[in-house]
């Protein structure tokens, strides 16, 4: 296990912590559930505070949250089971200001029947907004959890002009 290097800054008036091991960022959180979500998502992984390691990830989030950036490109490195990585790989590909449900997220990854499966993957995102766990929504067209907090989710969506949702 690689040790996974720890930033801390403040976007939009919101915490965030970067985690980032050799091929790329591995995490992206928010500071007040960081410390639990890195223990869940990489159990026995080495941590080490390195201020200012995730500068790129920084500006780039700045700029999407000034609806300046549409795609990310930095490197990332995606860290779980095969499926889940197959799961967040199709995440990558939403377009900005669009959605995907579930069901259609299971059969893009040629997993109709395992909906749920795929809703626990997508829930087990460790890169949030990056991956974009937040463009998933229920088949209804509801919105479903989102570990950031459903406000966050809504905000997220609402800056990428998708206002039909409300908190």
């Amino acid at each position: 296990m690689e040790t996974i290097l720890i930033d801390r800054f403040t976007c939009e008036g919101k915490g965030f912590v970067v985690g980032r091991i050799a091929k790329g960022v591995c995490y992206i959180g928010t500071a007040n559930v960081a410390k639990e979500e890195l223990e869940k998502f990489f159990k026995g992984w080495p941590l080490k505070e390195e201020k200012g390691s995730s500068q790129e990830v920084k500006t780039q989030l700045m700029a999407y949250f000034m609806g300046k950036l549409e795609e990310f490109n930095f490197p990332l490195a995606l860290v779980g089971t095969t499926f889940q990585k197959k799961v967040w790989q199709k995440l990558v590909t939403v377009p900005y200001g669009k959605t995907i449900t579930y069901s259609e997220l299971a059969l893009q990854v040629g997993y109709e029947k395992g909906v749920r499966a795929v809703a626990n993957a997508v829930g087990r995102n460790p890169i949030m907004i990056v991956v974009p766990c937040h463009r998933v929504i229920g088949k209804n067209g509801r919105l479903t959890g989102y570990r950031g907090g459903l406000a966050m989710k809504v905000a997220l969506l609402q800056s990428e002009g998708i206002s039909e949702y409300a908190y």
